[in-house]
């Protein structure tokens, strides 16, 4: 980049105007200036002008401290918030430094006053990020961060939403009933597990899937390993979704408000001395105030979560040393008719019954880490409790989980070629579910699946879940090999099972690599799956044989281009049937193909392309998530220093579903129970999606603020989102989503 091209984009970054010649806004006013602490002296002469000046990082508006300006009489250094105060003479030339900063050459400007200069990092912003070179411990990984999360279309900026977009996971529709529901590579959502710090979460999303239960600014990184992760997870055949909250010792308060048509939060941090943070935030979904007279829902759905951390440092670093005493949950509810009211005619919907749902949870946890020479220590001990139900006027359900928590675990790197992590993890669980109920109502079979079934279950049991893991890692040269081996427990059904995993990564050039990895996985099965009302009484743990191979390269060392294959054996899974029953001891298999492309400047551009295929059967039937083909393509562009735009376009062969062919009257409840059809048989319309966003940002001193829009776009013959029946099943129809939605909203943070 020729040095003014670098001036143009220092100037035209600065304060979202314009810049002069030089790169130097026009300054604004005059005032009286005061000479610097170590600055130069007045110049004697009758055309000199008095500066107030202020650096800032042209990306993140921040100021910078220690920032050379050097005049031809001598140097001012920035103080802590980026500022300085200079003579200068008219027409003389000023040097602007800082280490990790392209140095600015500019004239002075010829008015006193406010100066401002927005400088460029050294690497910005033609920094090309090929993450197939990123030193990772596992063969198949997806990694996020706030930048693509904040400025991908469709995700509303929630980075566990974006999770829903990436290869191997399967396209659920917006507002549907598996909406939120998170199927990475032919597993079920329960056979995946959640984390935030360590700490298994209930459930990752709120109300049919609009946001995560994880604020986006709240998390540091987000990675998922969509399946053959190493040693250290267990008590999981699916993904793992592992977030990691952000650590950083703020020397000054601050905070940020974000408010859209559909909810509102804000957050703050403030310091305590050197070695103390509290950080807060919350958000609330605001339309239950706005709408309650919908001819479904008589309490429109509400969600909301917390969060809230004291943070200690004694070493005054956010990664050396820390401890955190941590509080957080969050919740959902709603009130709808059972039956669709479109099906029903007026005496029905007059006795056509309401269902009142609600779900939330709360954690209390100690995490702490520490690095002491090449050792890493990280632990938590944290309490979860998980309540979710339901009820009509003559039936209900209730499930109370709660749960604590430990997980330790160390990494060694004793040198550069090889490393170790060990660790244990114990999960002393406390489920009780209770359910009463004189009829089946097929129609909360999502929220309410025993009262959906309509059997009645007094059931509770205590266990506990115990791991323990080794894994090593040897750089050999070009190739890497990392044996792992881990011991799950359950009180439950008695059972450890030992896991053997392996992965490998080998370097064929600076650009290209080439990966594999196979190991053997377990899950214990959950209460009700054992229960001898509802489930298997003797069902054991389910086993998953796993494998993954592929290449990654980077074209011209910019372009990353990628190809990954994987396969999963199962055995004793459960599969839950349509009428509610379960059918354990099963087997099945998974297989699909992944092809990848992005391409990245940093803070500048980034697009991300891909394409994926597979086969999923369960119990001798179609898997229940099923999808045989899926593409996403995304792209933003930061054309402006200010502005943003992004495109992005998904599409996917339908999910499959067991179609009702007839009802069955009922006389001892006097209702109608569905006939099906064979079991997934059916299959949604082909989905597609498209999503475009902008994003317009201003600086107010210390403070940046964002106002945003985004559209969303679904053909009207892709917007189904499930079949609804009437009472007695003789007619159906097709419930579609909106075709349009727009979302507006402004956020704002110092």
């Amino acid at each position: 980049m020729t040095p003014w091209l670098l001036i143009l984009v220092a100037g035209a970054a600065f304060a979202g105007e314009d810049a002069p010649d030089g790169g130097v806004p026009t300054p604004a006013g005059s005032g009286e200036g005061v000479t610097g602490g170590g600055g130069p002296p007045p110049v004697p002469s009758i055309a000199t002008v008095e500066l107030q000046g202020r650096v800032v990082d042209a990306a993140t508006r921040t100021p910078i401290p220690g920032v050379a300006i050097v005049t031809p009489t001598g140097e001012v250094v920035t103080d802590a918030e980026g500022r300085a105060a200079l003579r200068v003479a008219v027409g003389s030339t000023l040097v602007v430094r800082a280490p990790g900063y392209v140095e600015l050459t500019l004239p002075a400007p010829s008015v006193g006053g406010e100066w401002n200069v927005a400088l460029v990092r050294e690497e910005m912003p033609l920094e090309v990020v090929v993450e197939a070179r990123r030193d990772l411990p596992v063969v198949s990984v997806q990694l996020l961060d706030r930048e693509r999360v904040e400025e991908t279309p469709g995700t509303f900026g929630d980075a566990v939403r974006l999770v829903q977009a990436l290869p191997g996971v399967a396209q659920t529709q917006e507002f549907s009933p598996r909406a939120g529901n998170l199927s990475v590579r032919a597993a079920e959502p329960a056979e995946s597990r959640f984390l935030l710090d360590n700490i298994e979460l209930p459930y990752l999303y709120h109300f049919n899937g609009y946001s995560s239960v994880l604020p986006t600014r709240l998390l540091d990184e987000l990675t998922l390993y969509p399946s053959t992760f190493d040693a250290r997870w267990g008590d999981s055949i699916g993904g793992i979704v592992d977030t990691t909250s952000r650590w950083d010792n703020a020397s000054e308060a601050g905070g940020s408000v974000n408010v859209n048509l559909i909810m509102a939060g804000a957050d703050a941090r403030v310091p305590i001395g050197k070695k103390w943070t509290v950080r807060a935030g919350g958000r609330r979904s605001y339309l239950d105030k706005m709408q309650r007279d919908d001819e479904q829902y008589t309490l429109f759905p509400v969600f909301w979560d917390t969060f809230a951390r004291v943070e200690y440092a004694p070493d005054g670093g956010a990664t050396d040393r820390r401890w955190g005493l941590l509080a957080f949950g969050a919740g959902d509810r709603y009130t709808r008719t059972v039956g669709e009211p479109e099906l029903l005619d007026g005496w029905e919907q007059e006795s056509d019954p309401s269902f009142s749902f609600d779900q939330n949870y709360q954690v209390l946890a100690l995490v702490h880490r520490e690095r002491v020479g090449r050792t890493v220590l990280d632990g938590v001990l944290a309490y979860v409790d998980y309540h979710v139900g339901g009820s009509t006027p003559d039936a209900s359900e209730q499930t109370r989980e709660q749960t604590i928590q430990l997980r330790e675990e160390v990494v060694w790197a004793p040198s550069d070629t090889f490393s170790a992590s060990y660790g244990i993890e114990g999960r002393a669980k406390d489920v009780s579910v209770v359910a009463a109920t004189e009829r089946a109502w097929p129609e909360l079979a999502r929220e309410a699946p025993l009262v959906g079934r309509g059997v009645s279950v007094d059931a509770r049991d205590r266990r506990l879940l115990s791991g323990a893991w080794l894994d090593g890692r040897w750089d050999l040269g070009t190739v890497r090999v990392a044996p792992g081996v881990r011991l799950d427990h359950d009180t439950l059904t008695g059972e450890a099972i030992p896991n053997l995993r392996f992965l490998t990564r080998w370097n064929t050039g600076p650009d290209t690599h080439l990966k594999a990895a196979a190991g053997t996985y377990s899950q214990f099965p959950t209460v009700l799956q054992r229960d001898a009302t509802v489930g298997v009484p003797d069902q054991g743990a389910a086993r998953s044989r796993q494998l993954a191979v592929g290449v990654d390269h980077a074209i011209a060392g910019r372009w990353e281009v990628g190809v990954e294959g994987w396969a999963k054996d199962l055995d004793e899974v459960v599969v839950d049937l349509p009428d509610g029953t379960m059918r354990g001891h099963q087997e099945g298999r998974a297989w699909g193909l992944e092809l990848t492309s992005r391409y990245r400047l940093r803070e500048v551009f980034f697009m991300g392309a891909s394409l994926a295929g597979g086969r999923a059967e369960r119990g001798g039937i179609v898997f229940a998530y099923d999808q045989p083909w899926a593409a996403n393509l995304v792209a933003s562009w930061d054309f402006k220093p200010t502005w943003n735009a992004g495109l992005r376009y998904r599409a996917s062969a339908g999910l499959p579903y067991t179609p009702v062919v007839d009802g069955l009257y009922e006389a001892a409840t006097d209702s109608y129970a569905p006939v099906y059809g064979d079991t997934n048989s059916a299959r949604y319309p082909t989905y597609q999606k498209v999503d475009v966003r902008v994003e317009k940002r201003w600086e107010l001193g210390r403070a940046r603020v964002s106002a945003y829009g985004e559209l969303w776009w679904v053909p009207n013959g892709a917007n189904t989102m499930y079949q609804a029946y009437a009472y007695d099943y003789d007619q159906t129809a097709a419930v579609k989503g909106p075709t349009f939605l727009p979302l507006v909203g402004v956020r704002g943070e110092i």
